[in-house]
């Protein structure tokens, strides 16, 4: 008799249960969306996290909150979200430094990128400029190598982010240019020394360099991409003059692992739907972001062969993980 009441019981709650998990993806959203951004306000990823929120915000009629979450390269805000309930309401931007670099960047990151998230699509991917001095006299890549050369130990570039600093790195290894490193915690920081001429040379994602593409006291010389940006069609890409180098990011979103099926379902078609929209496109455009080409089946062997790409870019450059 107490196993019939057992079967029953649960027997008649597990279609309940069911019901409720239908319900609660129909439903979604019912309540503010937040999306986590590892990194300050100002970037790209930032900016295109605030695009994609008011494009949400029309097509959910939901509240979409942008967090700022920054520290350790990204690593607090990406490890925020992995321990986040699974339910669709905590989103993160992700990039090519938290779901690549970081693994190989740091000795310990405390978490799995293609285990711990559910990966919802790719925005787009972009390039950087490398921009140097107008006093230098430098303005190609191979005047850069050039002067390098000419003067060891006295070029010096600054970086704020994997990205500013791999690309450089890169350059390094493709051209046999001595470059020194020096780290800084800002952007803001690295031009305040750039413009001061502490630095000859940064490298620096297409949203802040177009804010100094025109200015008298710097030059851009190439971009780190595969092709020329068409704003700029005068600046080379660098792989034009060293085959090979190419190096850029890209910005998508992921939810934690475990989110229900059908709420990953219908933030997917948010994605599709949202990268069709001209809107939302000439907003890309504007942050120099090529719309992704790569499918939701395509994106996990994408991430993995960032993993493996960026891994060796860091080990060419001969830098130890902390």
């Amino acid at each position: 008799m107490k196993k019939l009441v057992r079967f029953l019981k649960w027997g008649l709650l597990a279609p309940l249960g069911l019901c409720l998990g239908l319900v609660h993806a129909q439903g979604f959203p019912i309540k503010p969306i937040k999306i986590v951004v590892p990194f300050g306000p100002g970037g790209s990823g930032d900016i295109t996290a605030r695009a994609f929120g008011q494009y949400l915000e029309a097509q959910f009629k939901q509240g979409v909150v942008i967090e700022n979450k920054a520290g350790a390269n990204g690593i607090l805000g990406t490890e925020a979200v992995k321990n986040a309930p699974a339910d669709g309401y905590t989103l993160l931007l992700t990039t090519n430094t938290t779901l690549a670099a970081n693994l190989s960047l740091y000795k310990k990151v405390p978490y799995e990128p293609l285990k711990d998230f559910e990966h919802l699509g790719q925005f787009g991917t972009a390039a950087s400029v490398a921009m140097v001095s107008k006093d230098s006299g430098i303005r190609t890549p191979a005047d850069l190598t050039a002067y390098a050369k000419a003067n060891p130990g006295k070029v010096f570039f600054g970086h704020y982010n994997s990205a500013s600093q791999m690309t450089a790195e890169m350059f390094k290894v493709k051209t046999g240019a001595p470059m020194t490193g020096i780290p800084y915690k800002s952007i803001g920081s690295a031009l305040q020394d750039f413009y001061g001429g502490q630095l000859q040379v940064l490298f620096l994602e297409y949203l802040p360099a177009m804010a100094h593409i025109d200015n008298p006291k710097a030059t851009a010389i190439g971009v780190t991409g595969a092709t020329r940006f068409k704003p700029w069609p005068n600046v080379p890409a660098i792989g034009e003059t060293y085959p090979g180098y190419e190096l850029g990011f890209f910005l998508g979103l992921a939810a934690p692992a475990g989110t229900p099926p059908d709420v990953v379902k219908k933030l997917d078609g948010a994605i599709a739907s949202a990268l069709k929209d001209e809107g939302f496109l000439a907003r890309l455009a504007q942050l120099g972001l090529e719309p992704s080409k790569v499918s939701k089946a395509e994106y996990p062997r994408f991430i993995q062969s960032e993993i493996t790409r960026w891994a060796q870019v860091i080990k060419d450059a001969g830098i130890k993980p902390e």
